[in-house]
C-alpha cells in the first residue's frame, strides 16, 4: 500500500469505521438504559443541552486514544516496536485526545479561579481523590494483579524492590511507570497513566496559580514562568546524565512545565480570553463547525506539523467552548455516552488489549484481518466494561465527590454553573 493511499485514504477510512463502530456499541448500550429507567437512564441525560457538545468531545477524545494504541499494537505484534509505522493520522490520534483534556482540565479550574481567586484546598484535594482514585486504583491493580499472573505469581525480586516498584503506582504514576515483580505494568496499561500524574502535578499548582488569575496581563508572568522553569530543567537534564534522582527530577519538571504552557495553557488562555472570543467571533454555527472540522482533519492528516499543529487543535477546542458541535455529533446521546465512561474506558483499553493478546496464545504477529477482528471484539469489550466500571465504581464515588466538591466551590463535573455558552 503506498503511503499517500494509507494517509488519505485507509487510514482515515479505518478510522471512521472504528468510530461508527463504538457509536453503534455504544447505542446499543443505551437500549437497556432505556429500558431499566431512572438511575441507569440519567447517564446518558446531561446536567444542560448546552454542556453536550464538551461532554461528547470527551468521548471523541478517549476513543481517540483506544484507536491510537490500537494501532500501536498492531506494530508492536508486527515488529516488536511500539510505533505506529507510517500513519500521520493514527499517530497523532493519542496526542489530539491528551491535549485536549489537559486543555479542559485548564480551562474548567481557570474559570473557578477567575471568579473566585481561591479554592479551598483541603476539600478540593479530598474531591479530586474521591472522583479520580477509586477507578484508577481498580485499573492499575487490575494490572499489577495480570502482571503477577503473567510471572506465575512467583517473586522475581526482592521485597524491597516490590514495594520501591509500588510506589510509584499508588501515586498515580508520579515518579514514574516502574515494572512490578518483573512485569512490564506500563506496557499492559499502556502506558496511560503518566497524565494522571500531570494532573496532580496541576492540582498541586493551583494555591500558587490564583495569583495569576488575577488580573489579565499577569497571564504574562505565567507564560514566563513556566517558560523559564522549562529551559532551567531542560539545561539541568543534559547536564545530570541519563540517571539519577535530579534527572529523573529534572525530567519531571520539564515535562510538567511543557504542559503548564502549551497543555493546561491552553485551556487557560481560552478561559481568560472567553469573554472576548464570544464577542469577537460570532459566524453561523454550521460555518463554526466547518472550520473545526477542516482543523481536526488538518491537525490528523498534514505531515510535519506535530508541534505547531497543536495550534489547530487549540482553536478547535475554542470553537467546542463557542458552541460548535461537529453538526450535532458531539451532542448524540452515543457520544455523550463515551463521554460519561471516558474516564474508565481510557485506564481500562490496555488491560483488555493485553489480555487479549495473552488469551491468543501470547504476543505474536496475526494477518491485518483477523487483527481487526480481534480489535472491534476488543473495543465492544473495553466499551462494557467501561460501563460497567462507571456504574458500579465511579457513580456512586462521584456522587460523594461531587457533595465534598459543592462545599468547596470547586469545578468537579461540567455542571450547569460552568456553562460554556451563555
Amino acid at each position: 500500500m503506498s503511503e499517500a493511499v494509507q494517509r488519505f485514504a485507509f487510514d482515515p477510512l479505518l478510522a471512521a469505521l472504528a468510530f461508527a463502530f463504538a457509536i453503534a456499541a455504544a447505542s446499543a448500550l443505551i437500549y437497556p438504559f432505556d429500558r431499566w429507567g431512572a438511575y441507569f437512564g440519567n447517564v446518558v441525560s446531561p446536567v444542560s443541552q448546552k454542556l453536550a457538545s464538551l461532554e461528547g468531545l470527551r468521548g471523541v477524545l478517549a476513543f481517540s486514544v483506544v484507536m491510537h494504541h490500537a494501532y500501536c499494537w498492531y506494530y508492536f505484534t508486527q515488529t516488536g516496536v511500539w510505533t505506529t509505522g507510517n500513519s500521520v493520522m493514527f499517530a497523532r490520534l493519542a496526542d489530539f485526545g491528551v491535549i485536549q483534556f489537559f486543555y479542559l482540565s485548564g480551562f474548567l479550574f481557570w474559570r473557578k479561579l477567575l471568579k473566585a481567586g481561591r479554592i479551598p484546598m483541603a476539600r478540593f484535594y479530598l474531591s479530586r481523590f474521591v472522583r479520580i482514585g477509586p477507578v484508577y486504583y481498580c485499573c492499575v491493580g487490575a494490572a499489577i494483579l495480570l502482571g503477577f499472573l503473567v510471572t506465575g505469581f512467583k517473586l522475581q525480586v526482592s521485597p524491597g524492590m516490590l514495594m520501591n516498584s509500588l510506589l510509584p503506582w499508588l501515586l498515580f504514576s508520579l515518579g514514574g511507570q516502574s515494572a512490578v515483580n518483573g512485569a512490564d505494568v506500563a506496557r499492559i496499561t499502556c502506558g496511560v497513566t503518566w497524565t494522571l500524574a500531570l494532573e496532580w502535578l496541576f492540582y498541586l499548582s493551583l494555591p500558587f496559580l490564583g495569583w495569576f488569575s488575577r488580573k489579565a496581563r499577569r497571564l504574562i508572568f505565567y507564560a514566563l514562568t513556566f517558560g523559564l522553569l522549562f529551559l532551567l530543567s531542560r539545561y539541568v537534564r543534559a547536564g545530570t546524565g541519563d540517571a539519577g534522582s535530579l534527572h529523573s527530577a529534572s525530567s519531571i519538571l520539564a515535562e510538567f512545565s511543557k504542559f503548564m504552557l502549551v497543555g493546561f495553557g491552553g485551556g487557560v488562555l481560552i478561559a481568560a480570553l472567553h469573554t472576548k472570543l464570544r464577542a469577537l467571533f460570532q459566524p453561523p454555527m454550521h460555518l463554526r463547525n466547518w472550520i473545526l472540522l477542516g482543523l481536526y482533519l488538518a491537525y490528523l492528516l498534514i505531515p510535519g506539523i506535530a508541534d505547531g499543529g497543536q495550534v489547530l487543535v487549540l482553536v478547535g477546542f475554542a470553537l467546542v467552548v463557542l458552541g460548535a458541535d461537529l453538526f450535532g455529533l458531539l451532542g448524540t446521546r452515543a457520544i455523550r455516552l463515551l463521554g460519561v465512561i471516558s474516564y474508565p474506558m481510557y485506564l481500562v483499553h490496555g488491560i483488555v488489549y493485553y489480555s487479549a493478546m495473552r488469551l491468543r496464545g501470547g504476543i505474536h504477529a496475526v494477518g491485518l484481518p483477523t487483527y481487526l477482528a480481534e480489535t472491534a471484539a476488543c473495543m465492544a469489550v473495553i466499551l462494557l466494561l467501561a460501563t460497567v466500571i462507571h456504574l458500579m465504581l465511579e457513580r456512586p464515588t462521584m456522587k460523594l465527590s461531587e457533595a465534598i466538591a459543592h462545599q468547596a466551590h470547586v469545578p468537579q463535573t461540567i455542571a450547569p454553573e460552568q456553562s460554556l455558552t451563555r
